[in-house]
């Protein structure tokens, strides 16, 4: 039955992330609960809002320690390209899903499996559908299916999964990390830039491997250096009955949550590698359950306080709690008035308390921000 193969395929899909927050409440959201497994609910974000979220197949000829399509005992399942299409149209023609997040285990080989992926996006793209489509790179994928994947889907992505080839080495022995993922992502990364595409993405794991945040950083800083990555993801490990790594500790969600804000700070706030990295530890980690952009500015005391009504763009996205948007909104109030009491600034949506210690007003500054710590 498709249903049971969609759900099936849709709980092994659940390790890649797609944007958004797993909907807790369907009911609420108007999705019915037999599609819990496979649908993925991404409201308040730039993502289509809600995903058929599924694995072409789980049958994979990788031995990675930590997945569940390698080593768990869950029952295998694949779908045909129609079977595929007829599952997602079905949905998107009831108004239950907008767009689809289409992955795959590794069954024969990367060509032969990504065709599937591919045949199954031309089809729904055949029959009338024009929205929102991810479509995942396998490791291996030749380069000639990554550019067709391009030019199909809105979005295409490969995980890393790890800052090096150690690391990875102790995930699993059958991916070359040069060779099946930074090459792929560099392919990737050309076809962005012809205009095949318009983003695409890459996800770590934290925590499966032993690799350090400083590291983690270090790759993701110089992926959005040398290539158009758009943004990266993180899964904190946990782990699988079933597989190798079944007893290892679950990673601390909040080290996924930090490397989340230092993604942002990397890519929207123009964040430095350097001025991140000033708040590590001394074994290379983010300190945990803090922000981290308050915890550099407390690292960078002779930056402040910032002049609200001086400061340049660089300035102002240094100061805790302002975000591109407020910098905006801040700039455009000065031009006409310039702000004098926080109560101005909280009129245009700031959240004063956590940024009143590191800004000066034209009624005054404080003398110390350590003394409203």
């Amino acid at each position: 039955m498709l249903l049971d193969k969609l759900n099936n395929l849709g709980n092994a899909a659940s390790w890649d992330s797609c944007g958004g927050v797993k909907q807790k409440s369907f009911r609420k959201a108007g999705i019915p609960l037999q599609y819990e497994k496979f649908v993925h609910d991404c409201s308040g974000t730039s993502e289509a809002c809600r995903l058929m979220k599924v694995l072409q197949s789980n049958k994979c000829i990788h031995d990675c320690r930590y997945c569940v399509n390698s080593g768990g005992k869950q029952q295998k399942t694949e779908l045909s390209p129609l079977e595929m299409a007829d599952g997602f149209e079905l949905l998107w023609r009831r108004g239950i899903v907008e767009g689809l997040f289409l992955s795959s285990a590794v069954t024969k080989n990367a060509e032969e499996t990504t065709e599937k992926m591919i045949e199954s996006a031309r089809i729904i793209r055949r029959n009338g559908f024009k929205g929102y489509i991810h479509l995942k790179v396998l490791p291996s994928t030749p380069k000639h299916q990554i550019f067709e994947m391009a030019g199909i889907a809105s979005r295409i992505s490969l995980n890393i999964e790890t800052p090096s080839k150690e690391y990875l080495s102790e995930l699993g022995s059958t991916k070359d990390y040069f060779n099946d993922l930074e090459k792929r992502i560099k392919w990737i990364s050309e076809a962005k830039g012809k205009g095949l595409v318009h983003s695409f993405t890459t996800q770590f794991m934290v925590g499966g491997a032993g690799e350090k945040d400083e590291e983690i950083i270090k790759k993701m800083n110089s992926l959005y250096e040398n290539t158009l990555l758009y943004r990266s993801y993180f899964s904190a490990f946990q782990p699988i009955k079933g597989t190798p790594m079944e007893k290892m500790n679950a990673e601390n969600e909040s080290r996924e949550y930090s490397l989340y804000q230092v993604d942002w700070l990397l890519r929207i706030y123009g964040f430095s590698e350097k001025e991140i990295s000033s708040v590590l530890n001394e074994k290379g980690f983010l300190p945990l359950g803090k922000d981290v952009k308050r915890e550099i500015a407390l690292k960078n005391e002779g930056m402040f306080p910032v002049d609200i009504n001086n400061a340049g763009k660089e300035e102002l996205l240094r100061v805790p709690a302002i975000g591109p948007k407020t910098v905006e909104k801040i700039i455009q109030r000065r031009e006409k008035k310039k702000f004098m009491e926080l109560r101005e600034l909280k009129e245009i949506g700031l959240i004063t308390r956590k940024a009143q210690v590191f800004i000066q007003l034209e009624k005054g500054i404080q003398k110390s921000i350590f003394s409203f710590v």
